[in-house]
């Protein structure tokens, strides 16, 4: 059986385990460590930087959670050794089976997403589910995929296994061939449905007669969390929607888990037309000002119009909750506020009314530092 959470062992130098503090190892102790754990995550860190110190409480967290080796690597008092793994920007996270580094690790930085990461790494890339399994596999992860496929269907399950290859450092995969698992699930093969535990949702798809990208915008759709981190992974996917984007910014995991939970209620009544976002600042350092809003105030939040390519930074005086940002979002739609000029640019808005009779438009993507593919939805 598969365990949730897989990381637990903080190694130092000594090799004794540590969950109180992070200590770094050394250049001959990380080696002895990757040797003897068959799977490591490595932090590459540079301890004395705030982007460091702001993740150190969930990775702390993440070591007492597990029982796989949470590495801990401090770049400013070993610049050789850091060299020596081809890092040179901190923090880097490196998934390692023994001394070979697989992969890197580009997705939330806190306990859950650590833990998850390396849980899938050490799963197959598509896990071979039984009857006794399915019900654990169903909240494995933040994000999980079944497909149900009749065990003489090579072509639906080949796709299934293309799909998953791509996206395995991110969700969770596993097939279901035991065809009476079929009717006590109530689904008809070729299916995949995916499971979001923590949103209480699920999406099905069993259009594979459909063109061949189809499972694979399915899946890129229905993983999109009610209000998820935006990460490196996932930013063009969410931008690349057209919708509206809503950017959420706090300065810690918890003080961002709280604000998923409290505009939970406003991201899911606006689902489809919306893409909401908290914001780790440490991983986007420069997003708050391509925003329009003041670096280092947190918490602090913009609405993105991506089909006019207009930001409308969140007034500072308003809280953030579900009803304060439904009414600011209203005031967008209807004209009631002014998007956010950058500055050094002049131009006047005349098309702030729900019937858009627009004559000029700032273009953020003009913004230094704002690199972005743009397309749009009028809905906001």
């Amino acid at each position: 059986m598969w365990q949730l959470n897989a990381l637990n062992c903080l190694l130092v130098v000594t090799g004794v385990v540590l969950a109180q503090e992070p200590v770094s190892v050394s250049p001959d102790s990380l080696e002895r460590a990757l040797a003897a754990n068959e799977f490591s995550l490595v932090a590459f860190v540079a301890p004395s930087e705030p982007k460091t110190k702001s993740f150190r409480e969930e990775w702390i967290s993440a070591s007492r959670d597990g029982s796989d080796a949470l590495i801990w690597v401090d770049c400013e008092a070993l610049p050789t050794l850091c060299q020596k793994h081809g890092v040179d920007t901190y923090p880097t996270f490196k998934f390692f089976q023994g001394r070979n580094a697989k992969s890197s690790y580009l997705g939330p930085r806190r306990a859950s997403g650590f833990l998850n990461f390396i849980a899938r790494s050490k799963r197959p890339t598509m896990a071979q589910i039984d009857v006794g399994q399915l019900k654990e596999f169903k909240v494995i992860d933040e994000t999980a995929f079944i497909g149900y496929f009749a065990p003489e269907d090579t072509v639906a399950k080949q796709t299934f296994s293309d799909v998953a290859a791509r996206y395995r450092d991110e969700f969770s995969f596993g097939i279901v061939s035991d065809t009476a698992v079929f009717g006590d699930q109530n689904v008809k093969p070729p299916t995949v449905v995916c499971h979001k535990p923590e949103d209480g949702d699920t999406h099905s798809f069993s259009s594979f007669s459909e063109a061949g990208d189809a499972l694979e915008k399915f899946v890129i759709e229905a993983s999109r969390p009610v209000i998820g981190e935006l990460t490196k992974l996932n930013q063009q996917r969410l931008l690349d929607r057209g919708w509206p984007m809503i950017y959420v910014f706090a300065e810690t995991e918890p003080e961002r888990a709280k604000l998923r939970q409290t505009l939970h209620r406003f991201a899911k009544g606006q689902y489809e037309a919306l893409t909401a976002v908290t914001v780790d600042p440490f991983e986007f350092p420069e997003l708050q000002a391509q925003l329009g809003l003041e670096p280092g105030v947190f918490p602090s939040g913009a609405v993105h119009q991506l089909s006019k390519d207009r930001i409308y930074p969140y007034p500072k005086d308003l809280p953030v909750n579900s009803n304060a940002l439904s009414k600011f979002g209203l005031d967008v739609y209807q004209g009631r506020v002014e998007p956010w000029t950058p500055p050094g640019v002049t131009t006047a808005y005349t098309d702030l009314d729900p019937i858009h009779t627009a004559t000029r438009k700032v273009s953020i993507r003009s913004v230094p530092g704002l690199n972005i593919r743009i397309a749009g939805h009028d809905e906001l």
